[in-house]
C-alpha cells in the first residue's frame, strides 16, 4: 500500500511539473480574413445568420448575409493594407411575404461616420441586437463600419438599424450592444463552463 501511495504522489508531482512545461493545444481561432494569393488583397470572411422573432403576436424570419464585394474599388486602410469592400444584406419575411430586403454598403452610413474615416473603412460586421430582444415592436440589428483590420487601433462605429414590421427603417448610433454569436458558445465565458 505504501508503494502505491508513493507511486500516486510521484505521478501527481510529475503531472504538476509537466503542466508547467507542456503547452496545451491551442483552440482553433475563427478565420475572419482571406488573402488572395495572387493579388494580396484581403477579404473579410462571409457568413449568414437567421432566426425567428415574434413581434405583436406574429412570427417573422430574418436572415442576414455578410460578404466581401470584389466588383467595387479596393480600399486601403490606415496601415496600407488593401481590402475588398464588404456589404450586409438583411431580409425579413412574414409567412411567404417579404417585409424588408436591403443591401447595406458603407455609403448607407455616411451620415453617421466621419468622411475621412469612411474612406479607409467598410462594413465589418452585422448581427441581430439581442439586447433589444424584449422590445417586441421592431427588429434591431447592429451594423459596424470600421477598419477591416481587427488589430487596428482605429475606431469602429457600431450603428443600430431598426426595422419596423411595415418595412421602414431608421439608423442611429448604437448604445446597448449584445449580439448573437457567430457560432454556439462564442459568447460563453470560459469561467462559466467550470461551474
Amino acid at each position: 500500500m505504501k508503494t502505491l501511495k508513493t507511486a500516486v504522489v510521484a505521478l501527481l508531482a510529475l503531472g504538476a511539473i509537466a503542466c508547467t512545461d507542456v503547452k496545451k493545444p491551442t483552440t482553433q481561432e475563427r478565420i475572419v480574413e482571406e488573402v488572395d494569393p495572387q493579388t494580396g488583397i484581403i477579404s473579410l470572411r462571409e457568413y449568414t445568420l437567421g432566426d425567428t422573432i415574434t413581434i405583436n403576436g406574429k412570427r417573422y424570419k430574418y436572415s442576414l448575409r455578410f460578404e466581401p464585394v470584389d466588383t467595387m474599388p479596393v480600399l486601403m486602410n490606415s496601415q496600407g493594407l488593401e481590402y475588398h469592400e464588404s456589404r450586409a444584406t438583411i431580409t425579413i419575411t412574414h409567412d411567404s411575404t417579404k417585409v424588408f430586403s436591403k443591401t447595406f454598403y458603407k455609403s448607407n452610413f455616411r451620415d453617421y461616420v466621419p468622411a475621412n474615416f469612411l474612406k479607409t473603412s467598410t462594413v465589418v460586421g452585422v448581427n441581430y441586437n439581442f439586447m433589444k430582444i424584449d422590445d417586441r415592436s421592431a427588429f434591431y440589428f447592429i451594423v459596424t463600419v470600421g477598419d477591416p483590420d481587427e488589430t487596428s487601433d482605429n475606431m469602429a462605429f457600431p450603428l443600430e438599424l431598426k426595422v419596423a414590421t411595415d418595412g421602414s427603417y431608421t439608423i442611429k448610433k448604437a448604445e446597448n450592444l449584445e449580439t448573437e454569436p457567430l457560432r454556439p458558445g462564442l459568447n460563453v465565458d470560459p469561467s462559466e463552463d467550470a461551474v
